[in-house]
């Protein structure tokens, strides 16, 4: 007696590199040219022939950068040399917002591109991300240096599409764009000036 075949189940494994954040006055890193898709397919429902295809609708990552949500009102400059001590002093709520393409045939809600998202591997994305009073911290600066301190939220800046599958089995893209979206991570960022800086204008020779 011959023995059942138990159907495999694919599982796509999504693996992000995490890039340094970048800096205060930097762009968003070059795009991760990975492509994932992730097409929550139900095979039961598909035809043999390839002609018979559950309606459905998938996701698409086609790049991903880091991006800083820097929280306004704590950007800090102290020196030449010595050390500086800040801290968080008032709660700021960052959310993801979408940049969606004009030609789009849906409108595809913020909600559900998050969603998404965490489906597809990153699930500490968060729609939006609460940041609360305290967080001190300490850095030494060097001699001669001037320190800069500024607090911001980690998260991403992500590319993508959302796709319908016909009856037919053909794919159909519905709408895409760019997600920002803030992660849980948060903390801050230090880095050190000749001169006090701002926006990569001097504020002053000493």
């Amino acid at each position: 007696m011959a023995k059942p075949v138990a159907r495999g189940i694919l599982a796509a494994v999504l693996a992000v590199t995490m890039a340094p954040a970048a800096s205060a006055g930097d762009k968003d890193d070059g795009p991760d040219h990975h492509k994932f898709d992730h097409g929550f397919v139900d095979h039961h429902d598909d035809g043999d022939d390839g002609r018979n295809c559950r309606p459905r609708t998938f996701f698409r990552i086609h790049q991903m950068s880091p991006r800083n949500f820097f929280v306004p009102r704590t950007r800090y400059i102290d020196g030449p040399g010595g050390s500086m001590t800040v801290s968080v002093t008032r709660e700021h709520e960052v959310t993801a917002f979408l940049e969606t393409e004009n030609e789009a045939q849906k409108v595809i809600d913020k909600d559900d591109v998050i969603f998404n998202l965490r489906r597809l591997g990153l699930p500490h994305l968060e729609e939006r991300h609460m940041v609360y009073s305290g967080h001190e911290y300490t850095q030494e600066i060097s001699d001669g240096m001037y320190g800069n301190m500024w607090y911001r939220v980690f998260g991403y800046r992500v590319g993508w599409s959302a796709w319908n599958v016909l009856g037919t089995c053909a794919h159909v893209k519905i709408s895409a764009g760019i997600a920002n979206v803030p992660s849980r991570v948060e903390g801050w960022r230090y880095w050190e000036t000749k001169h006090p800086m701002f926006k990569r204008r001097k504020l002053s020779n000493k």
